[in-house]
């Protein structure tokens, strides 16, 4: 919202200045030479501002660790994502936040149904810092790839069962230590089948076992419909929190029992929602 509010404050004030520029008209063509600059000067000012962030994102050496991540790489990186859902005119409704107690970490589990998921996640638990777990090739998107590296987001190779490790245990430490929230989609990857869900892999909830940490239960639904209603059209999404499960609920369980769980929680809230 606040980089919106700017580029939309700077186009305006360059709008009217060059349509000041041209001489006395009559007022309504001015006010209507001023408008088409106003929307000519927000398209440069927005594109000028990606460009500033590819530069950004291209100058980054990916190969090389973040051991310490400056909290403002994941601010600007939420105010992106907040920007970019107001250009493509996505709402999201936010439906259980005040269930999680956001001043402490959490393990965020969701299902999985487009690229827009993490951005939804990201509006909705608003001043959140959230790690991502993502698979080796967001990382290789030109923008995105560079500030999910700069903001300690996590690759899972998910081929390579020994770097795999390496993650999920670098994520407990996140969790346990640097008291930063962690996202996981268990499905692995999205669902682009009729199926209401995928399976889950069981060892996602490890993190949240083993660091001694809530998790958090949600349903995202429609983020499919936006990739090609952009821009064009108004998308509803809905993110729900369905459960927040404490650790003393599941310190017993083994990690499938609260896969299963969660995995049963959210395909009943999915039918039930479809048949509404």
């Amino acid at each position: 919202m606040t980089i919106m509010i700017i580029l939309l404050v700077l186009s305006a004030c360059c709008g009217t200045l060059l349509s000041l520029a041209f001489g006395s008209d009559p007022i309504w063509w001015f006010l209507l030479r001023a408008v088409l600059l106003w929307a000519g000067a927000f398209v440069v000012l927005t594109l000028l501002f990606f460009l500033v962030l590819l530069i950004i994102s291209s100058a980054v050496d990916k190969k090389k660790p973040v051991t310490r991540v400056h909290h403002g790489y994941r601010r600007v990186t939420a105010e992106v994502m907040r920007f970019i859902l107001l250009l493509g005119r996505v709402r999201v409704h936010a439906e259980g936040i005040d269930r999680v107690d956001t001043e402490k970490p959490f393990l965020l589990v969701a299902n999985h149904r487009s690229n827009f998921d993490p951005f939804t996640a990201m509006q909705a638990f608003k001043g959140t810092e959230l790690v991502y777990i993502c698979k080796p090739s967001i990382f290789n998107i030109p923008i995105a790839g560079g500030f999910a590296h700069l903001c300690g987001f996590l690759s899972l190779n998910r081929e390579d069962n020994r770097e795999g490790l390496k993650t999920i245990l670098r994520a407990i430490d996140i969790l346990s230590e640097e008291q930063t929230s962690v996202a996981v989609y268990p499905e692995g990857t999205r669902n682009k089948t009729e199926k209401t869900l995928l399976p889950f892999r069981a060892g996602a909830f490890s993190m949240a076992k083993r660091a001694g940490v809530p998790i958090v239960v949600v349903c995202t639904e429609h983020t499919e419909d936006v990739a090609h209603r952009f821009l064009l059209k108004r998308t509803d999404v809905n993110f729900k929190v369905l459960d927040v499960i404490m650790p003393e609920q599941f310190a017993d369980l083994h990690t499938t029992e609260i896969s299963d769980r969660v995995h049963a929680q959210m395909e009943a809230y999915i039918n039930r929602s479809e048949r509404n």
